[in-house]
């Protein structure tokens, strides 16, 4: 049997082929239930709550704004061909009216909201799949999709900008779709103006992991988000068959990017948060189809293994989505209760309607990939085994997991939307907001809340200085410029860095088995540290130390100054927007209990005091409450975090 790997150049490839062989030892994982079926039903469930706001014209009006917004229809005509395919015939004549429309108001040069760049992918997939059904008509669409011309009608292209470092996903997303409409034979310019593109303006942004690193090219701000939009819309391209001048470096980034979401997965089915667009559903719809479409990779070079974890990780970030899912089929679009109308988490660009329509789409093009229900799940590397990886380029960002728990440390210190510190916790059989799952902010950014005070917060240090000023680790760094939301920062800039140690991992033995409570396996405990460099208030260094069990992390600050205090903030889940935690501390322990769940938080040191903020901090869940562990006299704290289920 061969295998699906890296190249020796990939930096995780130690940590691949160390899961692959825990993946073999462990053998196949018990079937979570995931069949087509089950996907094209989630599917549907979007596009069917949607039907009734099509108007006359074709158009998917959304009835919160009462207007067509964004790229809504051309998605709601992409996931409603999927399910024309699958045999809803009565889809069909709605399918086609939102194709007829898109393809008219890309013509016209008048896409709502702007967004012409999002429209191609969508609207030849669509053509593909209707044509059979509607010959006919798909001459009048052929004739309309030949009158495109991608530098003057689309918005994000050198023609319109003279810009290379405006050159980011729009322009990617629509290479996509113009290579399916050069591939059905709707286009006069071959794929020379194609690889130009990609390699002037895409390719020099991935990182050696396969990571896309999006913003302006001289200082990427790097969202998770749009690396995983950008290679879903990229590995579209390559299935559909590009074979260009960049085919070969685009397919190994590409399958190092693949590796890399494989790795840092969470055991929920999550992708790390970090940047603008964290925590909306498509970012889990976009990676379900890259999962998908490397699984069927992996399975016809042979490679059953990574077949079938790729295959795992693909039905986990469908199950992350309908988790979201509301009674009238559509979803709540960012992960929190709030209504749609209050914006909570929202970014300003974030549209209810077109982020349920898009992520419907995107969970469709999984659909059309999927390697095939004979494949047999393998465990994810979060459930198995144990490892500490630290994201390369812009990414800022430390990956710790162990069986069925991950950890995600930010270590960006100059960046007011994406602040330091540990993040997010998240284990199997938790609810995912509960470790919690995001930080505050330094500055809101994109993003609107409906409530909530906008403040840093995640776990870090604290310290005092002899000023009796209180500064956190979550505040960062000064960056010396003004924050800006389109082009973020120059991530050099205000200095700082970090260094991460890893010691050797303590391993046990215990009685369990991935995911099951039978068999045998090897417990692991991840031992890692980071130095934080400043320029830090008071300090010449801080030292953080993370000692990393599923049943328990230890966390210890070691401060390198002349302080009065020292001490640990604690981000507590507070409320998703419909449901509120119950929070109680004592001297020496503060505890978060919220659907059946409780994260509880201990300080070891003696003579250690714990204040509570009332005032509640927003995050893209909801809010969090602020604790702050404050110890005087020394220039340490210890303390524990420990999540589990309320008996």
């Amino acid at each position: 049997m061969s295998e699906y790997t890296a190249a020796s150049t990939y930096p995780w490839k130690d940590a691949l082929e160390n899961y692959r062989k825990l993946a073999k030892e462990a053998g196949p994982a018990p079937s979570d239930g995931w069949n087509q079926a089950r996907k094209l039903a989630l599917v549907e469930s979007v596009v069917r709550a949607y039907t009734p706001y099509q108007d006359s014209s074709g158009a998917i009006i959304d009835p919160f704004s009462e207007a067509e917004r964004y790229y809504s229809t051309p998605a709601y005509a992409m996931a409603a061909s999927v399910l024309v395919q699958a045999g809803h015939m009565d889809l069909l004549a709605s399918a086609a009216s939102a194709l007829s429309h898109s393809i008219d108001v890309v013509v016209e040069g008048c896409a709502p909201d702007h967004h012409p760049d999002f429209f191609p992918v969508l609207m030849m997939r669509a053509y593909i799949l209707l044509k059979p059904h509607m010959p006919e008509q798909a001459k009048v669409w052929a004739e309309a999709l030949k009158k495109i011309q991608p530098e003057q009608d689309y918005v994000f292209t050198m023609s319109k900008m003279n810009n290379p470092n405006r050159m980011i996903n729009w322009n990617a997303i629509m290479i996509s779709g113009e290579y399916l409409r050069w591939r059905e034979q709707l286009a006069n310019e071959g794929t020379d103006w194609m690889d130009r593109y990609l390699n002037l303006y895409h390719l020099p942004r991935f990182t050696p992991l396969g990571l896309y690193q999006d913003g302006p090219l001289d200082r990427p701000n790097c969202p998770f988000s749009y690396d995983m939009a950008t290679r879903y819309h990229l590995d579209v391209m390559l299935e559909a068959g590009y074979d260009g001048a960049c085919a070969g470096e685009l397919k190994e980034q590409l399958r190092h990017g693949a590796f890399s979401t494989l790795l840092t997965l969470s055991p929920l089915g999550e992708i790390p948060p970090r940047g603008r667009s964290s925590q909306h559903q498509w970012n889990e719809a976009a990676a379900a189809y890259v999962c998908s479409n490397h699984a069927a990779q992996a399975l016809q070079a042979g490679d059953r293994v990574m077949a079938g974890a790729f295959a795992r990780a693909a039905n986990r970030c469908f199950e992350a989505v309908e988790r979201w899912k509301m009674d009238d089929g559509r979803l709540k679009i960012v992960r929190n209760e709030y209504p749609p109308e209050a914006r909570h988490g929202y970014e300003v660009y974030t549209n209810h309607t077109g982020y349920n329509l898009w992520t419907a789409a995107a969970l469709a093009h999984a659909c059309l990939s999927d390697p095939g229900e004979d494949v047999m799940e393998m465990y994810l590397p979060s459930e198995t085994g144990n490892r500490v990886l630290q994201a390369d380029g812009w990414f800022e960002t430390i990956v710790a997991t162990v069986p069925g728990q991950q950890m995600i440390l930010h270590t960006a210190m100059n960046d007011p939307y994406t602040v330091p510190g540990l993040v997010r916790i998240q284990e199997a059989g938790l609810p995912g907001l509960i470790g919690p799952s995001a930080a505050g902010h330094v500055q809101s950014g994109f993003t609107e809340f409906a409530e909530g005070e906008v403040s840093p917060l995640s776990y870090c240090p604290v310290w005092k200085t002899a000023d009796g000023k209180w500064h956190s680790l979550a505040g960062g760094i000064p960056s010396g410029a003004d924050y800006d939301r389109d082009a973020g920062i120059n991530p050099a800039d205000g200095g700082g860095s970090i260094l991460l140690e890893t010691v050797d991992q303590e391993v046990e033995d215990v009685s369990a088995s991935p995911g099951g409570d039978d068999g045998k396996h090897l417990d692991q405990t991840n031992a890692f540290t980071v130095t934080w460099l400043g320029p830090l208030p008071g300090l010449y260094s801080l030292r953080t130390r993370y000692v990393q069990r599923v049943d328990l992390l230890t966390v210890t600050y070691e401060f390198d100054g002349e302080l009065e205090a020292v001490g640990a903030l604690i981000p507590l889940m507070f409320s998703d927007g419909r449901e509120q935690a119950v929070i109680t501390h004592s001297k020496q322990a503060v505890r978060s209990e919220y659907r059946g769940a409780y994260v509880e938080s201990t300080v070891l040191d003696e003579g250690a005091i714990i204040q509570l903020k009332q005032q509640p901090v927003a995050s893209r869940n909801g809010l969090l409450k602020e604790a702050r562990m404050e110890v005087s006299g020394v220039r340490s704290i210890t303390f524990t975090i420990r999540l589990g289920v309320v008996h």
